[in-house]
């Protein structure tokens, strides 16, 4: 269908000619693929030939590119502009961050189709916690002024994205240390440790305390095992017992999300509170290994009260030989007792570093 007429110069002919515009379907290679769409091209109205024209074909260039974005999940340059704006990084400082040359980003931003190596980190980085994963393991590549602005406007984003106060406290007081022995080698994943919860309170529910030991228990059986924890959580030595770390802010940011709920509730002449699971555990969010860990921990340990969790805790090294408040290191997971089962339960005296 003619759209439009208009003179250009037809090579075929070697004059300038009367073009008619039409609307036909082009195919375009954009990295390997083939990608067909609806564009306008010029054809002389005296041989039939198709004619270039700059601005019909540059048009239906960015509409493949476009159409290749759409169907692919690959961001667009309006995209990375705002992504890179989100976190206060400039294009040389986005570079740095990735290892990519400056020319690259520039590239982008002006409508070059990313590979999909580099689309895929483009589009993962759009995600907070994404960002401050690398700002963790490449900020070093920025300057310090660079790397606190990012950083900061990384939690202020998490903060608006999630609509969680407690949460980005979280991973403000979590997610800033480097792999070590103190979070079992993972970085934190709060997303692990909530579904941690979920799995263990399930929605009979849990006493509180109970479930501060199931996920200690947990963490470092999996580090036991595999060399690794499950969520990256740090855990303190507490006069109940190992318990995460910061574990009011680990309960309240798990409330905001919907996917726990906590109600008092009374035990004989004591008050506590019972932990239910409101949801299921999402598939993906655990591997086979973590979930043969997860499984392990509540067949042999899931059922005991909290009274004899505490007791079990107390009779590890990992809580008699750290003094009350500080961190545990998952060293301490080479000598667990339980869930192995090793010998009678029973309730062992205050350890020395305990009042």
């Amino acid at each position: 269908m003619s759209l439009r007429r208009r003179s250009g110069y037809c090579p075929a002919c070697s004059t300038e000619q009367p073009l008619r515009i039409e609307s036909v379907d082009q195919t375009f290679c954009i990295h390997g693929e083939e990608v067909t769409v609806r564009g306008r091209v010029a054809f002389c109205c005296r041989c039939g030939e198709d004619v270039f024209d700059r601005e019909l074909d540059f048009a239906a260039l960015e509409s493949a590119y476009a159409e290749y974005r759409r169907t692919r999940g690959i961001p667009s340059p309006q995209d990375i502009v705002a992504m890179r704006q989100k976190y206060g990084l400039g294009q040389r400082p986005l570079a740095k961050l990735l290892g990519w040359s400056p020319a690259t980003v520039y590239r982008y931003e002006k409508g070059s189709v990313p590979a999909p190596a580099h689309a895929e980190i483009l589009k993962r980085l759009a995600d907070p916690s994404e960002m401050a994963d690398r700002l963790r393991s490449e900020g070093h590549r920025l300057s310090p002024r660079e790397r606190a602005r990012a950083e900061e406007e990384v939690m202020a984003s998490h903060g608006r994205e999630t609509g969680s106060v407690a949460r980005v406290a979280l991973e403000k007081a979590m997610g800033g240390c480097l792999p070590g022995v103190e979070n079992g080698f993972q970085r934190f994943r709060f997303e692990k440790l909530l579904n941690m919860m979920v799995f263990f309170a399930g929605t009979r529910g849990m006493a509180k305390t109970a479930l501060m030991k199931l996920l200690w228990y947990a963490d470092f059986q999996n580090f036991r095992v595999h060399a690794v924890s499950i969520s990256g959580a740090r855990y303190a030595a507490l006069p109940y017992g190992p318990a995460p770390d910061k574990h009011f802010l680990c309960l309240e940011a798990a409330t905001e999300t919907g996917a726990i709920s906590i109600y008092p509730e009374t035990f004989g002449q004591h008050e506590g509170e019972r932990i239910l699971g409101e949801e299921r555990v999402p598939d993906g969010v655990f591997s086979d290994p973590e979930w043969g860990t997860l499984r392990q921990v509540a067949e042999r340990l899931g059922r005991l009260p909290s009274v004899t969790l505490t007791a079990l805790s107390h009779r590890e090294d990992a809580w008699n030989h750290t003094r009350t408040g500080e961190i545990i290191s998952y060293l301490h997971a080479l000598t667990l007792r339980e869930p192995a089962g090793l010998g009678p339960v029973s309730t062992p005296e205050s350890g020395p570093n305990r009042a």
